[in-house]
């Protein structure tokens, strides 16, 4: 039970709180009141968890937007296990057991930006104390600071590791040479490899397959080896095989990345006829176009206008359409590569990410803030956020103040039809087509030149050599 003063509030009983972190509580009270969506409020909360996980002001604030959250979807706020997590920090804040149990919650959901700093304070309070909560604490730590891109901080923590509690396990072996070999320490990365060795990884379920796609990315770094500086497009193939398009041209926003997109129609002719001419410049027009995702069917018939494909031809995707015959090659197109998800179960998952001869995968947006559990062949752009020209759009005039919604009226052949109309001419796609996959000459394994039936899509990671600012988390 909380005691309360005078005014009929609770006694402050945490540490004070800067003016910072009041900023920040203030936003997302007023998005969660004015806007009536503590989800976005929540994670604007979330910069305030870097500096301050501890307060009155920050644990109160979170425990009532997890409140209104659940009540909101008709569950109860008693059954939800993160909500209870937060309200027992509430009561204990000097446990570092329950720092650590809300910090292994953010991180086994793939949200390591929230994770750190409630890791971070619960090493802190086990004041230098060794024992197996320390070490579960250490070891999601040093993991935390690989997926924020933190490589030269994980490699210290992963040494740590191992000073501290003799040794590691292969699983966190192999992480290291990843993080060497992201950094392009290559040898560092090749030596860390063989500590490793093949029938170490047989002795656990899934580890051979780990071992390998680790050594095939330190074989791709190696591609680059004559290369002085590495661009987006040449860590997106290191780190995933796969081809990107686009990249954000504005030099105002650095790591090449979109934050916020809504690109114009004439932005998707443009990248759509990149990926067309592509594909024609590798001999891989297809027969067929497929689409996946409730926004995808103007995008494939897109497409569908490049390459004049039978209406026939043009259709949803469904389970066995990924097979391995190049005399019937489909494109399936996703308008947003999270689009995979609406799969209906893990088998249908677990076949297209096979990459087989007859099927190239594509995505015109793909969310890089986003674990994702299958990376296309080809990407159109990176972006934190994404409105499509056949999507809900939302118009802004700063000078008004104003937000304009704007509703899609058009149907999916209206939209394509008007799109196509703006392809670049023929050779301005050709000459873009010819110089890009130049630019991928020494890429040696590239995702469309081995759809063999045994190369696996790989999902994609949120963490990058590459450093680009983001809103949220």
């Amino acid at each position: 039970m909380r005691i309360l003063g005078p005014d009929g509030n609770p006694i402050q009983t945490g540490p004070p709180v800067s003016d910072e972190v009041k900023q920040i509580v203030e936003r997302a009270k007023a998005i969660a009141t004015q806007q009536g969506d503590p989800a976005s409020a929540l994670q604007q909360l979330v910069f305030a968890f870097q500096t301050d996980v501890s307060s009155d002001l920050v644990l109160d604030t979170t425990i009532e937007l997890l409140t209104t959250m659940a009540t909101m979807t008709g569950n109860d706020p008693a059954q939800s296990e993160e909500l209870q997590l937060f309200v027992q920090l509430r009561e204990k804040r000097d446990d570092a057991l329950l720092y650590f149990q809300v910090g292994n919650r953010f991180f086994q959901l793939q949200q390591s930006f929230v994770a750190r700093p409630f890791l971070a304070r619960a090493k802190e309070l086990l004041n230098g104390e060794i024992n197996e909560l320390s070490q579960a604490i250490d070891v999601d730590h040093a993991q935390c600071l690989m997926d924020l891109g933190a490589y030269q901080d994980a490699i210290n923590a992963f040494h740590a590791l191992n000073d501290t509690y003799g040794g590691l396990p292969i699983w966190l072996v192999l992480e290291m040479a990843e993080c060497y070999a992201l950094l392009r320490q290559i040898d560092e990365a090749e030596a860390v490899y063989q500590i490793a060795p093949p029938d170490a990884a047989a002795q656990f379920p899934g580890m051979e397959s780990v071992r390998e796609e680790v050594g095939d990315l330190l074989a791709r770094v190696r591609d680059f080896d004559e290369t002085e500086e590495m661009t987006l497009r040449d860590w997106h193939y290191v780190q995933t095989r796969a081809m990107l398009l686009e990249t954000n041209p504005d030099e105002s926003v650095p790591g090449e990345r979109f934050i916020f997109f809504q690109p114009s129609e004439e932005d998707v002719a443009y990248v759509v006829a990149m990926a067309a001419a592509v594909l024609d410049n590798k001999g891989y027009a297809p027969n067929r176009i497929l689409w996946l995702g409730p926004n995808s069917e103007p995008l494939a018939l897109l497409f569908a206008q490049w390459w004049e494909i039978d209406p026939e031809n043009i259709r949803p995707y469904k389970h066995g359409d990924n097979v391995d015959d190049e005399a019937e090659l489909s494109l399936l197109v996703m308008a947003h590569a999270n689009d995979v998800l609406v799969l209906e179960s893990e088998e249908e998952f677990i076949d297209l990410a096979q990459a087989r001869a007859g099927l190239i995968t594509f995505a015109l947006d793909v969310r890089w803030t986003e674990r994702q559990p299958m990376t296309p062949d080809i990407a159109g752009f990176l972006t934190q956020a994404c409105n499509l020209p056949w999507e809900t759009r939302f118009i802004v005039d700063e000078a008004a103040e104003t937000v304009t919604r704007v509703d899609e009226t058009r149907d999916a052949q209206t939209i394509a039809l008007e799109i196509a109309a703006q392809f670049p001419k023929d050779d301005e796609s050709d000459t873009f087509a010819q110089e890009l996959l130049e630019e991928y000459e020494i890429c040696t394994d590239l995702i469309l030149d081995h759809r063999d039936g045994e190369l696996i899509r790989r999902p994609l990671v949120t963490h990058s050599p590459i450093k680009s600012p983001r809103l949220g988390f």
